[in-house]
């Protein structure tokens, strides 16, 4: 498995990590040997949460006696001092480690919310009070939102990020990782297989937002079988500027292929490189500072859902996307409330519009 310095933690991580976020689902036996058979093909970055269900506990036992092989980043979602320290506590037990390589805030969405896990009271001092105790090595942040992140770690305050990217969502490569690779920071990324939007809950949305699918659209872009597709699509984030890519995994089968990815990658084809070069123009990042819509619009998703088929071409699977929202485009009474919150400048009330127009069946 190839290696890339993670920032600096100066951590040597393989490029394709294991996202525990699935293994909550297995058997202990079974967790336990898939986690195994992920060490055993080179992966050594695993990512959990305290969220994860029973995620830790499982990645602790696969991982006892090889736990200084391995770097383990899990999070706290807490934001004052005194829960975090539950947090951070309750970790190390259930990994059966006396130290955590990473310790991440975890889903810092806005910067309301940032600013109290940075405040005095907040989990950011318990994060470092653990690291100069030893039970703790470095600081991560993790969020949906790359605008929000960006500001995060202009202070310096961090050491890695944890953030959505993929060939259809793409938000963290204007300000984020340009700004990461500025000050230093470790780049991981999440979500590699699927088209998320921040204010929908992606594994309970229907229709689908994987782009591991049967739908025509998406194996044209990506691959004519799932191996393919999932191997195109992680080869898309590693040809960014990050560190490691950490697909959530939980079977054998999904571990080999992804570590086949990172063993195998050598850049980008020309094909794949003109196959993935989209042009976005004035299009919605996803921030959701036009929430929220009097209408009960879900407007970050509806736009996301047009970028889709404008930009990407992937108008039938957008469709299918845009009628699984409960409140569609042509309910918009043009208040001109978004309009007037988006940072961007965007004309919303027009891309609504339009999307009514594209995205209806």
């Amino acid at each position: 498995m190839q290696k890339r310095r993670l920032g600096r933690t100066n951590l040597e991580v393989s490029v394709v990590g294991f996202g525990g976020t699935w293994i909550s689902e297995l058997a202990s036996a079974e967790a336990a040997r898939v986690v195994r058979e992920a060490v055993d093909c080179g992966i050594n970055y695993f990512d959990t949460a305290k969220l994860d269900g029973d995620s830790e506990e499982k990645i602790g036992a696969a991982l006892a006696d090889v736990r200084d092989q391995c770097v383990i980043a899990t999070k706290t979602g807490s934001r004052t001092k005194k829960e975090s320290l539950e947090d951070v506590q309750s970790s190390l037990r259930r990994l059966r480690t006396d130290r955590l390589d990473i310790i991440q805030l975890h889903g810092i969405d806005d910067e309301k919310t940032l600013a109290k896990a940075m405040g005095s009271d907040g989990s950011l001092q318990t994060c470092k009070k653990a690291r100069l105790e030893g039970l703790v090595d470095f600081i991560g942040i993790t969020g949906h939102k790359p605008r929000v992140l960006t500001k995060a770690i202009e202070t310096n305050e961090f050491d890695t990020v944890l953030v959505p990217l993929n060939v259809v969502t793409r938000q963290a490569l204007e300000e984020l990782i340009p700004a990461a690779k500025e000050h230093d920071i470790g780049v991981a990324v999440m979500k590699p297989l699927s088209a998320k939007t921040s204010t929908l809950i992606t594994c309970l949305y229907n229709p689908s937002l994987s782009l591991v699918s049967d739908e025509p659209e998406l194996k044209a872009l990506l691959g004519q079988d799932s191996r393919s597709m999932v191997g195109s699509a992680l080869r898309y984030v590693l040809a960014q500027d990050v560190s490691v890519v950490v697909p959530g995994l939980r079977s054998v089968d999904e571990v080999h292929i992804a570590a086949g990815a990172g063993e195998e990658y050598s850049g980008l084809t020309l094909e794949e490189q003109e196959r993935f070069n989209v042009h976005l123009g004035d299009y919605c990042r996803d921030c959701g500072l036009c929430m929220p819509c009097p209408q009960n619009l879900n407007i970050p998703a509806i736009l996301r859902f047009q970028t889709l088929s404008n930009c990407y071409g992937l108008k039938v699977w957008a469709k299918k996307l845009y009628s699984g929202l409960e409140v569609k485009a042509d309910k918009c009474i043009k208040c001109g409330q978004c309009t007037e919150k988006c940072p961007y400048k965007l004309p919303i009330e027009d891309m609504l519009k339009k999307a009514k127009t594209e995205l209806q069946s």
